[in-house]
């Protein structure tokens, strides 16, 4: 909750000493993270005042290492699927127990579907008719591909040091979208990142910092 007042109640989050928001912490890639932390309590308040009453999230991103060229690289497919599916009553039931209800409130009620419609249904006579769809397998797929990469360099000398990293990545929906439609109305969410490093000794006690970071998304 709110913890002081005339504040919001979100955290203080600080990507490598720049006050920043929550979706820039969201488009940050995790390859890119090298240290993660969270302050609360007396210890953030003591640190940055009446800023950090609702806790702190200090997040570090990796620079360059002096040494030889290191290449990096990270393929990753996973398997997304609904934690819970919804039970549905199967065309049968769902007549039945409509007469049902409309039988126990008026007797002499009129019923909204026909034994003949009933017996016709589950004998198959007319699938057209008397259809049986199930349309919870009709509109949703069992499961879904997402697909993520990660490509970085990292390396430098004694004067300089650099580090860059570009990934992109792709999370798709579960809408089952037909071979003969000419539109494909499934959620899809394409992310790229580019993020660079470069840190320079300009004297002996003086060093520059250069981040460069870019962000692409297209959502549908």
């Amino acid at each position: 909750g709110v913890t002081t007042f005339g504040y919001a109640s979100s955290p203080l989050i600080l990507i490598d000493g720049v006050e920043l928001g929550v979706s820039d912490l969201r488009r940050l890639h995790p390859d890119d993270i090298a240290a993660f932390s969270i302050m609360k309590d007396a210890s953030a308040t003591a640190l940055y005042g009446a800023r950090g009453a609702n806790g702190v999230i200090f997040v570090t991103t990796k620079e360059g290492v002096e040494g030889p060229v290191r290449v990096s690289a990270r393929i990753e497919t996973s398997m997304s699927q609904p934690t819970r599916d919804i039970e549905l009553a199967d065309p049968i039931t769902y007549m039945r127990m409509g007469n049902e209800a409309v039988r126990t409130r008026d007797p002499l009620g009129l019923l909204p579907y026909s034994l003949e419609k009933i017996e016709n249904t589950i004998a198959g006579t007319n699938p057209l008719l008397y259809p049986t769809t199930d349309w919870y397998k009709e509109l949703f797929k069992d499961y879904t591909i997402n697909n993520k990469m990660n490509f970085s360099l990292n390396g430098g000398g004694k004067t300089a040091r650099y580090y860059v990293s570009v990934a992109a990545s792709q999370d798709n929906g579960i809408l089952e979208v037909p071979e003969v439609s000419n539109f494909n109305s499934n959620i899809k969410f394409k992310q790229y990142n580019l993020r660079s490093s470069t840190n320079i000794n300009l004297t002996e006690s003086s060093k520059l910092k250069l981040s460069f970071n870019v962000n692409f998304e297209d959502y549908t």
